[in-house]
């Protein structure tokens, strides 16, 4: 990710896959990549409201579960726990497929996920 420029990212539907040391950690559909795989997740605020992926890299970090932090209203994590999630998620490899229709990015997503069980999406 590191290395990754925002505007490689499509800007187009379809399904983007996050792994971390190789391993397939979280699949999701955005109907444009980059405004979605790029933007929300590699997020620098304190809210983690519009990401889950940010959420759930937070309760493996630091435990705080996803309900606690998952609306604006909710509890916000630290400047330092921010930045931690965002190292995490930047030493993790992106890939992604765009798809013709939202429809057809939503049946790849559910059948990428039923295949690669990643522990970062919830079921």
């Amino acid at each position: 990710m590191r290395e990754l420029a925002r505007a490689q990212v499509p800007d187009e539907p379809g399904v983007y896959l996050w792994r971390h040391a190789g391993q397939p950690v979280y699949v999701g559909m955005a109907t444009s990549l980059r405004g979605r795989a790029w933007s929300k997740h590699l997020g620098r605020g304190l809210s983690l409201a519009g990401s889950s992926l940010r959420r759930n890299v937070c309760q493996l970090l630091f435990g705080i579960p996803p309900n606690v932090t998952g609306r604006p209203t909710k509890q916000k994590v630290t400047i330092e726990q921010a930045a931690a999630i965002r190292d995490w998620l930047l030493a993790c490899e992106l890939s992604w497929l765009p798809c013709a229709t939202v429809h057809e990015a939503d049946h790849l997503e559910r059948r990428l996920r039923a295949e690669f069980l990643p522990p970062l999406n919830r079921v």
